[in-house]
């Protein structure tokens, strides 16, 4: 089972661009080192937005009170929150707590990127959920301030 838009929608205060219930994401991230084909993106910059765009990125988290780029398809959708952070957090705790995963389920990769080590993490099941959980709370909190 792999995250929904509408899974997505309800762990933000309000969305843009097209309603699509039944569009799927394969994967979620801030990285834009990896590709994003069917991706929903944690943003720190509008730049960081475009290239997420161009590497297959179809959704974005948004900070509600940051300045929308002029030149995002009006399309595009965009989850607006308040805190980056605790909006990707919740959907990841929801994800992994709401699922159950089957051998041959496609279930939706979270990214995250450990800066210390400069390693990325993968999680794709419920065991690398709990053994890096923490990993991506740090991750995200250099997404969470204000970019604009």
């Amino acid at each position: 089972m792999m995250l929904s838009y509408a899974d997505v929608e309800n762990f933000v205060s309000e969305s843009r661009g097209i309603k699509e219930s039944g569009l799927n994401f394969s994967i979620v991230t801030g990285e834009t080192t990896e590709d994003m084909s069917m991706g929903l993106f944690i943003p720190s910059s509008d730049r960081d937005l475009f290239e997420a765009i161009h590497k297959g990125a179809i959704g974005s988290l948004w900070l509600k009170a940051a300045e929308l780029p002029a030149w995002l398809p009006n399309h595009f959708p965009l989850f607006l929150t308040d805190n980056l952070t605790i909006a990707a957090l919740t959907i990841l705790d929801h994800y992994y707590y709401n699922t159950k995963q089957e051998e041959w389920g496609t279930m939706t990769k979270f990214i995250f990127r450990d800066k210390e080590k400069n390693e990325t993490y993968k999680i794709t099941n419920r065991l690398q959920y709990s053994e890096t959980r923490d990993l991506a709370y740090r991750s995200l909190l250099t997404k969470g301030g204000d970019f604009r």
